[in-house]
């Protein structure tokens, strides 16, 4: 008992001298006071915002988080703060911490919900628009939002039962109408999808958009009759209606019936009522559309005219023609085309690129040198630009230029293993112009430890051993490896040819060209010009001249040749 006294007497004495232990009415006061300087620096905050000083605000904000970070509104609108100001990170992290501090608060579930929409995490928008419906079951519209959500990720079932929800309480709007019917036809239940677009047709008997709809519908059951009455209907009533005209429009374009678009083209696309997104969406749809451009381009280049009438200044629409010159293989107008619309606008690098591209396949290196030296000196980060620079440099044999700039997107590429074998087959193609064959090699090393087996980078390994008198051995087998994959390739075929031309295996060189010559229409000049050579190694002359005249009328520059065919017809 005495040791107990004593125990009560120490632990008194203490309470009453030691400044560790606060008395409860202290720690309210303590609390009151933290709660007050919280409360006067929200208020704060919150004019700050209102009266737009966002940067004061937000450090206001922050100053609360840090008094308190179990209340959610000073991460609430911070969240918004963020968000307004385009970033994204900060925006979600603030919104879901004050959504988790309030998880009944129906208005923080519902912003959360939409910022992960906003930003494209739509698994994270449906777990946040769920709570703000747990947290209001009566919030008819977030049915609406989830079932829209569930549409767009192909999930239909749990979609289709929300809008039947949203049906049976009247809340179904015309839009989510739609929206219900399309994932009934993504699910192919084309007699549901009929059932409820006539159900909505009552409901709005005069919108065309329903009507088509169902014309639609009936033409994917079979029943095209019933399809083109009611879109011949639809165009008698409203002929001169331009929304009329592009429903019908999409139809055709739909069912492939081409024969009527042009008309409802040039009107659409001459509109004020369409907008420039719905006109560029249509042109966009024809152009990719081959079995439509195969018979009609020049329909739909004089309708991509009109259009650019309408748009004089409008960068995407200007590429569209072009477009379809260069799908049509119409190059040397998509050329021109390019070369009109980089003389009227002020940069227009996506044209520049365009037309780089489109000078290389044609080999006009001389408008590619100059294009591509102005494109790298304004884009000089730009990986494209130095390696079309370096192409066209190396082409006109302007080769310290070529390896300055293979030399930079060397660089560029860092560390896309991809980029840097393109870069690498390059620079041993230039080395090996330049007859500095080891450092070639060295390139096509370097180039085959990142890609061992690019029938491209082998390929031209071989040939250029087999030219410059390299490794023969390993032409062969690098070229042979190429013929394990494609075996078909005319240039790929030719390489293992001209290796074992170089082997003195002449009859195992002609076999394989023959594989060429005998069942193709292939004639190119670096083909005919090998054949000759092997043809002549077989005691051929006569067979092999006729292979050379033909390689010199498509290639004047092999003056060489005339050599070889004057020593061959004199044997």
């Amino acid at each position: 008992m005495k040791n107990i006294g004593i125990l009560v007497l120490i632990l008194l004495a203490s309470a009453g001298c030691s400044e560790k232990v606060v008395s409860p009415s202290l720690t309210r006061d303590r609390e009151a006071r933290a709660d007050n300087r919280y409360d006067y620096m929200l208020a704060e905050a919150l004019r700050q915002k209102y009266v737009g000083e966002l940067s004061e605000a937000a450090t206001l904000f922050e100053k609360c988080i840090e008094l308190d970070r179990n209340r959610a509104v000073p991460y609430f609108e911070l969240a918004q703060m963020y968000s307004a100001a385009g970033m994204g990170g900060k925006s979600l992290q603030y919104a879901s911490t004050a959504a988790r501090l309030e998880p009944s608060n129906y208005w923080y579930q519902l912003a959360c919900g939409s910022l992960f929409t906003q930003y494209e995490m739509k698994d994270s928008a449906l777990v946040y628009f769920s709570r703000a419906l747990k947290a209001d079951s009566r919030a008819v519209e977030v049915n609406g939002i989830l079932a829209g959500l569930y549409s767009e990720k192909g999930e239909t079932d749990k979609a289709d039962s929300l809008f039947r929800i949203l049906d049976s309480e009247g809340a179904l709007t015309p839009d989510m109408s739609l929206m219900m019917i399309s994932g009934l036809l993504g699910m192919n239940e084309l007699d549901e999808a009929a059932r409820r677009t006539i159900r909505l047709l009552e409901q709005h008997p005069g919108e065309t958009r329903f009507r088509a709809l169902l014309a639609d519908i009936y033409y994917e059951q079979g029943f095209k009759e019933k399809s083109d009455s009611i879109y011949t209907g639809i165009i008698e009533k409203n002929p001169d209606d331009i929304e009329t005209q592009l429903l019908y429009l999409i139809s055709l374009v739909y069912r492939k019936e081409y024969s009527g678009i042009s008309g409802f083209l040039g009107n659409i696309f001459r509109s004020d009522v369409v907008e420039r997104e719905r006109k560029i969406a249509v042109a966009q749809r024809l152009a990719g559309d081959s079995a439509y451009i195969k018979d009609n381009a020049e329909s739909l280049i004089e309708s991509l005219t009109i259009l650019e009438k309408h748009y004089p200044d409008d960068e995407e629409i200007m590429s569209l023609r072009p477009g379809v010159y260069e799908t049509t293989g119409m190059t040397d107008l998509a050329i021109k085309r390019y070369e009109e619309i980089l003389n009227s606008v002020k940069q227009g690098f996506w044209f520049k690129e365009k037309l780089m591209i489109l000078y290389a396949e044609k080999k006009e290196y001389e408008k590619l040198y100059k294009l591509a030296d102005n494109y790298s000196r304004e884009n000089n980060r730009s990986l494209l630009g130095k390696i079309y620079y370096a192409l066209a440099a190396m082409e006109l044999k302007e080769y310290s230029v070529a390896d300055t700039e293979l030399k930079k997107a060397l660089i560029l590429a860092g560390n896309n293993d991809e980029l840097k074998v393109q870069v690498l087959s390059l620079a041993g193609d230039l080395k090996y112009r330049m007859k500095d064959f080891d450092a070639s090699y060295k390139n096509y090393e370097e180039a085959l430890k990142l890609a061992p087996e690019d029938p491209l980078i082998l390929n031209n390994y071989a040939y250029f051993l087999a030219e410059g008198g390299g490794d023969l051995k390993k032409a062969l087998r690098m070229a042979m490896k190429v013929m394990e994959t494609e075996a078909d390739n005319p240039t790929y075929i030719d390489t293992y040819a001209w290796v074992l031309y170089k082997m003195g295996k002449y009859r195992d060189a002609h076999r394989e060209m023959m594989r060429i010559f005998g069942t193709s229409s292939e004639r190119d000049p670096e083909l005919l010009e090998h054949m000759g050579f092997i043809k002549r190694a077989l005691g051929k002359c006569a067979e092999a001249v006729i292979f050379w005249k033909e390689a010199l009328d498509k290639d004047n520059t092999k003056t060489y040749l005339e050599e070889e065919i004057r020593k061959c017809m004199q044997e």
